[in-house]
């Protein structure tokens, strides 16, 4: 249990900080890195995003996130990366 929880817990702040750790690679990282990291981001930015509007609802605005708001930001967040991808500004 205590396993599981570590394993949540290490997900929540590797989704948290992409943004951050996904820049850091772009700009200093290895071929393979970046490859990672664009990975990565096209497939868990709708979560971040998600889990940043939670975070600043709960604690900057002091109240409850919306579930349809969470729902549409994962779905807009997809639909984004999905014309990223569609464009080529993303390559793979």
């Amino acid at each position: 249990m205590i396993r599981a929880l570590l394993n949540f817990l290490a997900f929540n702040l590797f989704v948290l900080f992409l943004p951050l750790l996904a820049f850091a690679a772009w700009g200093w990282g290895s071929d393979d890195e970046k490859w990672l990291m664009r990975t990565a981001f096209c497939a868990l930015s709708p979560f971040c995003a998600c889990l940043w509007y939670i975070l600043l609802s709960h604690l900057v605005f002091r109240r409850r996130s919306s579930y349809l708001v969470q729902f549409l930001i994962v779905v807009l967040g997809y639909a984004g990366v999905f014309f990223l991808l569609k464009s080529g500004v993303v390559r793979f």
